[in-house]
């Protein structure tokens, strides 16, 4: 009897097994409040930084071809992250991880940007916007499959309701939507680029983001090199005398291929990547908004109204994540 009372009551010094059960929950529940704050972090500066991808790219179409913003963005990436990679001696990842960096490039690093850019140059930057406003959801759809993760369907219908205030802010702001080549062009690029979103995420959680986005690139950047060098070779190149476009060609090579994506993977490395996706509600509306700044385009009191609503959005969704994880623990 004594002996059963002191396996369940006292350890060596006096200490309680259900007092140690207790602390430990606690840490390993604070350890994991921490990382869904540097979650919301890192993916929210990642998604500031892609609000301006259209925007720069509209800036840089008007002194570059789109396949030349596009490959230049790869190779100029590429070069940067083969020099980080070299310099920080990262460990070289496993047969595996390259096939899942190799594959998630041809989203991000190709697919993405080749035919966003061909589609903005028949398409207003606000009306990309629109049709890449299915982003978050479709990222979430990839993490969830791709991780085999349990998300409830509350969180199904919370992301839905956030994809579809952004598309109706944007339609009605565009005054209607007609399904077009453009249109077309986006929407499978936004399929690509969000199982790129989701798989660089999962790698992320394995090796960090910065060197999940700097070995993609590195593996990805010799191919867009190539072609980029024969599209120079090919030429004749046009002399670009417009800053703009050279600011926002700028633009697409260090932050929107880079450093945007080094912050967006380690944001949804340490929040999940269903979770922390639909903070991409925002990066539509922001487009707007820094278009109405860098552009000229007028903004409107809807657009703080729609700001608003999506932050109850991405609250809810995650405290759907958050109220089903409390109820598994139990």
């Amino acid at each position: 009897m004594d002996g059963t009372r002191s396996s369940f009551r006292v350890i060596e010094g006096g200490v309680r097994r259900e007092d140690l059960s207790a602390t430990a929950s606690s840490t390993k529940e604070e350890g994991r409040s921490l990382h869904e704050v540097e979650g919301w972090i890192f993916t929210s500066l990642g998604v500031l930084c892609f609000s301006l991808s259209f925007v720069s790219a509209r800036l840089a179409l008007r002194g570059f071809d789109p396949f030349f913003i596009a490959l230049a963005r790869g190779a100029g990436a590429g070069t940067i992250a083969f020099l980080c990679a070299f310099l920080g001696k990262y460990p070289v990842p496993m047969g595996r991880q390259v096939l899942r960096l190799c594959l998630a490039a041809v989203g991000i690093v190709f697919i993405f940007p080749i035919l966003t850019a061909v589609a903005l140059q028949s398409v207003p930057a606000s009306h990309a916007a629109t049709v890449a406003a299915i982003l978050p959801l479709l990222t979430a759809v990839f993490g969830v499959w791709r991780k085999r993760e349990r998300v409830p369907a509350l969180f199904w219908a919370i992301a839905a309701a956030g994809t579809a205030l952004v598309a109706w802010y944007l339609i009605s702001r565009a005054g209607g939507i007609e399904l077009r080549r453009a249109d077309m062009l986006i929407v499978v690029a936004c399929v690509a680029c969000s199982y790129g979103y989701a798989e660089g995420g999962l790698l992320a959680q394995e090796m960090g983001g910065w060197r999940a986005i700097c070995w993609m690139l590195v593996f990805s950047g010799p191919v867009a090199l190539v072609f980029f060098i024969y599209l120079i070779v090919r030429g004749p190149l046009h002399p670009v005398e417009s800053p703009a476009a050279w600011l926002g060609l700028a633009y697409q090579v260090l932050v929107s291929q880079f450093i945007g994506f080094a912050l967006y993977y380690r944001g949804l490395a340490r929040g999940g990547v269903a979770r922390m996706s639909q903070i991409q509600q925002f990066q539509s509306v922001l487009a707007v908004l820094a278009a109405g700044l860098i552009l000229g385009e007028q903004i409107d009191v809807q657009l703080w109204v729609v700001l608003g609503l999506l932050l109850a959005a991405v609250i809810g969704a995650r405290w759907a994540m958050g109220a089903t994880r409390a109820t598994n623990n139990r």
